[in-house]
């Protein structure tokens, strides 16, 4: 494997415990860049010290995918990016992230750390007794590509294969927001809406369409059609294009706004773009934030009356970059959740931000408290992903 322009420092750490990830410049075919890191983490139990167990972690998603190298504790030891190579077949899609993986295990070797295996958490939908992709939108060559078998035959480990929102849950109950609780509900916002259910140590596949499938509750009879045919569901209010229509159609009615300044000069729409305006107190920001927090949290209130969780997780982009919108949620499904179930539900930001899923799709490689059992129903077809 060729690489070129490499430069990597080792780590580095202060008395409050934040290491400097190794500084990395890599250039593979344009497809592989490893950028520079700085990760916060909680300094490893003293008898964990001489554990050397890591293993490789693998997001799929749109533009670029991570790649980490995680150990046993649930702490990032190394990061890196693939490129999302789109429109090519499987083995093309593959190339990049083979690419990364095997640099990883070079890194690993060299730091002296023993990679236990591979996980992978893919945006779509799994076959869990095949263990194969059923859909990836973005990369639909790999529908029904046998991934597991491809990684396993290749590097000769054990593989893991999520879905996104699922790899995320795993994260945040072993070594985040989640820790403790026995029935946890994690809701993400990137594209769509995506859920998953911890119950008693199993992560529920239920047969009810609604788990996964968050972003079609109805919220209103009246509301847009969504890509699903229907009218109203929640992913036509508050889906990252339904959040950029509202604010396209507050530009024009000429509502005064500094979004327009930014967006004329050309800077992508995202949900930080939008978070830091309304931290500056732009009133279109602010206004966009209080719709989507009204309609997502009518179909949150639904979902907690569905399945009663002791503690609602609340992730993705979207919900990270806002303060405001966080704050609106918690609010009202609080008060919402006191009079539908009997206990008091805490409602939460992830701890593990972007990182839960691929800390999460390490978690049945590197505990050691047994095999992570899954409950699936007779179809054994996993929930939706967070970013169709």
């Amino acid at each position: 494997m060729l690489l070129t322009n490499v430069l990597i420092a080792r780590y580095t750490f202060n008395a409050n415990s934040v290491a400097i990830v190794p500084v990395a410049l890599l250039n593979i075919e344009r497809t592989f860049y490893i950028y520079t890191r700085i990760i916060r983490f909680q300094v490893p139990n003293r008898r964990k010290a001489s554990d050397k167990s890591v293993a490789i972690a693998l997001e799929i998603a749109g533009s670029q995918s991570a790649l980490a190298l995680v150990d046993r504790g649930g702490v990032i030891r190394h990061h890196c990016y693939a490129k999302t190579l789109w429109g090519r077949p499987a083995i093309a899609s593959l190339e990049p992230y083979l690419r990364a993986i095997e640099y990883l295990f070079a890194h690993a070797k060299a730091e002296g750390w023993r990679v236990r295996g591979l996980g992978v958490s893919i945006p779509g939908t799994l076959d869990q007794l095949s263990r194969r992709p059923l859909t990836i939108p973005i990369l639909p060559s790999l529908n029904d590509f046998p991934l597991c078998d491809l990684l396993e035959a290749r590097y000769d480990l054990p593989v893991c294969l999520h879905v996104d929102v699922d790899a995320a849950l795993l994260g945040e109950y072993h070594y985040g927001a989640g820790k403790g609780y026995h029935r946890l509900l994690y809701l993400t916002l990137n594209a769509v809406v995506g859920a998953a259910l911890f119950i008693d140590g199993q992560l529920e596949r239920s047969p009810h369409a609604s788990v996964g499938h968050i972003s079609h509750v109805p919220v209103s009879a009246n509301g847009p059609r969504c890509s699903c045919g229907k009218r109203g569901c929640i992913n036509s209010f508050v889906s990252l294009d339904a959040i950029q229509k509202m604010v396209q159609r507050a530009l024009r009615r000429g509502e005064e706004t500094s979004l327009a300044q930014r967006l004329n000069n050309r800077e992508y729409f995202s949900p930080q773009l939008l978070a830091e305006e309304a931290v500056r107190g732009d009133a279109v920001a602010l206004q966009v934030y209080a719709e989507v927090g009204r309609w997502l949290s009518e179909a949150t209130a639904r979902y907690i009356a569905l399945f009663e969780p002791h503690a609602l997780i609340l992730g993705g982009s979207v919900l990270n970059a806002s303060e405001y919108l966080f704050a609106s949620m918690q609010s009202t499904l609080t008060m919402h959740a006191s009079t539908s179930v009997d206990t008091p539900i805490k409602v939460v930001l992830a701890h593990l931000g972007n990182d839960a899923g691929l800390i999460g799709t390490t978690v049945p490689l590197l505990q050691n408290s047994g095999k992570l059992k899954t409950s699936m129903p007779a179809s054994s077809l996993s929930p939706v992903s967070s970013e169709q």
